[in-house]
């Protein structure tokens, strides 16, 4: 079969999956319930999984399958920049936002206080570490990241940097990038539109915006991919940037928006200087790097 018929099927099928989903908790009024947002989204990201494997046990030989999905577990120098950028993409983020703008940083551990004492609860018990921004940093970086990263790596990673990934770059690295970050922006219309996903209070703009988020992002995550040779190293990068988004809005005072950490104008500033760098590093004149699986 062509890797345009093999792209179709793949993009049809992760499509319908996912959308299926959330549209229809939506038409089920599940949408109005925050308390059901996550375990859905959670259920939504399954879909580009659900059809790479689909994909890869009809169209790829047999001994074929783990290598057309990107699971390869060989760790490089590459394995600990996909923990480290995301860290710096956030980093970048707050600090443009500071600079930017009339937000200021605001101590994380002392909002974790703050807002624990506006829920009534009793912390004077609780270890003063255990509410100090390093400690909140360091269990969010690290704890959340190693956790989200097996998640991150079986759902959305295995279909984009995985399946699709292993199909299209042979057109090229920025030509696979822009188009697949085109295409995850897209992926993710549902879930901002019906339940508000990084933009609650701006749904209808927030389509457009994480499209064009998610193709500054992709270079990025694509030459991770690319210079690990494992779709892990994505599931890894996508872990740790999500694990730090929650602490870029935490770091800001009114985190509003386009002021509303990682996803706001501070975002996108240093996911463009990030995607700058990957082009330094990444001419679009270069031809496939040579991965773990060659």
């Amino acid at each position: 079969m062509s890797t345009t018929n093999k792209s179709i099927i793949f993009l049809g099928l992760a499509f319908a999956i996912s959308w299926a989903i959330v549209i229809g908790a939506h038409v089920a009024g599940l949408s109005q319930n925050p308390m059901l947002a996550a375990p859905i989204l959670a259920a939504m990201m399954t879909g580009p999984a659900i059809s790479a494997l689909i994909c890869a046990f009809a169209f790829e030989k047999k001994g074929e399958r783990s290598n057309a999905l990107g699971l390869h577990f060989k760790p490089n120098l590459w394995w600990i920049l996909a923990w480290l950028i995301p860290i710096l993409v956030g980093v970048g983020s707050v600090a443009a936002t500071i600079l930017l703008s009339d937000h200021g940083y605001v101590d994380i551990g002392a909002g974790v206080r703050a807002a624990a004492e506006a829920q009534g609860q009793d912390i004077s018990q609780a270890p003063a570490f255990a509410t100090s921004t390093w400690f909140i940093v360091c269990m969010g970086v690290v704890f959340g990241a190693l956790i989200n990263m097996p998640i991150l790596t079986f759902t959305e990673e295995l279909g984009w940097r995985g399946y699709l990934y292993g199909l299209w770059r042979p057109s090229g690295f920025w030509r696979t990038s822009l188009a697949t970050g085109a295409i995850w922006g897209i992926w993710h219309a549902p879930a901002i539109f019906f339940f508000g996903l990084n933009y609650p209070d701006d749904r209808a703009l927030g389509l457009g915006l994480f499209v064009v988020f998610c193709m500054l992002l992709t270079p990025i995550i694509t030459l991770v991919r690319e210079r690990s040779g494992s779709v892990w190293a994505a599931g890894l990068f996508h872990g740790t940037f999500n694990a730090i988004g929650g602490l870029t809005i935490a770091a800001i005072s009114t985190p509003t928006f386009p002021w509303n950490g990682i996803v706001g104008i501070g975002g996108f500033v240093a996911l463009a200087v990030g995607a700058l760098v990957t082009l330094l590093i990444q001419r679009p004149s270069a031809p496939a790097a040579q991965t773990a699986a060659a």
